[in-house]
């Protein structure tokens, strides 16, 4: 009942949003001109570390968080694992190794290289746009989300929670600690959009983000209910939030064989919005985001 509230208000809050942006064209077709703002095939790796560095910077111009020196260094996919990752949940950034401490740490990008076929690189570069460079490969994952929050979880006093939100072969280790690793990363997407750091599209982008984590909690708890079958929750999936019918199948299964795992993103960033007003009203003007 709560994870549907909140795609209801989700929805909402995306129609008002294009809306704004322009009200003669429905957020679909707002959401259809992502694919075509994307770097070009020469500057593609290069753009993801001019993000980052950017993206870094207002973060600590907007004085959000203390930032660690813990560079990352965008690499292209390995070749051993290029045509396994098509068919696998392949993880983009995984967790450093939390015991010993490394100068940089390596994120994987999928490959657009020369000796591709212009058509595969056109479907490379469309697919890995703009927003998703920004949104999902640099702020949630590379930098402000899990990367930062990795380097202080690192330093815990707490040996299992140097380790609890460690990515392993199948997702995190220990998913108790989900809540906050998945919404951190989330929140970390609401901080940008919050001191002017999305154009209009990307904010567009993200709130699609927003409304598909409420629909993932609706699914996730309908599927162990026993309520929705993996095929119900894939339709639900393309009539709720927007998804491609393989992206709705693919969410669906995921959900089937990690229960609960989807729900954490919407707990994680709600508890996080709650501890966030609860400072705000105990210190008021002595609150800082940092």
């Amino acid at each position: 009942d709560y994870a549907h509230a909140e795609l209801i208000e989700a929805t909402l809050e995306m129609k008002e949003l294009a809306k704004s942006i322009d009200w003669k064209r429905s957020w679909q077709e707002q959401l259809g001109e992502l694919p075509t703002h994307h770097p070009t095939a020469e500057n593609y790796y290069q753009t993801f570390g001019d993000v980052w560095t950017t993206s870094r910077q207002q973060a600590i111009d907007a004085d959000l968080v203390t930032w660690p020196d813990f560079p990352i260094d965008f690499v292209p996919i390995p070749r051993s694992d290029r045509q396994a990752s098509k068919a696998l949940y392949y993880l983009y950034y995984r967790c450093p190794p939390p015991f010993g401490y490394h100068d940089s740490h390596q994120y994987f990008v999928p490959p657009c290289d020369p000796d591709m076929s212009p058509e595969e690189q056109e479907a490379v570069l469309r697919s890995t746009n703009d927003a998703q460079i920004k949104l999902n490969h640099v702020v949630r994952h590379a930098g402000l989300g899990h990367h930062d929050q990795n380097y202080n979880a690192f330093r815990a006093e707490s040996r299992v929670g140097q380790m609890a939100g460690t990515d392993c072969a199948a997702r995190g280790a220990m998913f108790c600690s989900g809540s906050l690793v998945e919404g951190w990363a989330c929140y970390a997407t609401e901080l940008m959009e919050e001191i002017g750091a999305l154009t209009p599209l990307q904010r567009l982008s993200e709130a699609q983000t927003r409304l598909r984590m409420a629909a993932r909690a609706v699914a996730d708890t309908a599927i162990h209910s026993g309520e929705f079958s993996i095929e119900r929750a894939a339709r639900f999936y393309r009539d709720e939030a927007g998804m491609p019918a393989s992206a709705a199948l693919a969410e669906a299964v995921k959900n089937s064989m990690f229960p609960g795992a989807a729900v954490m993103y919407l707990a994680g960033t709600a508890g996080i919005d709650e501890l966030r007003r609860a400072m705000e009203e105990k210190e008021g003007a002595d609150f800082s985001l940092k």
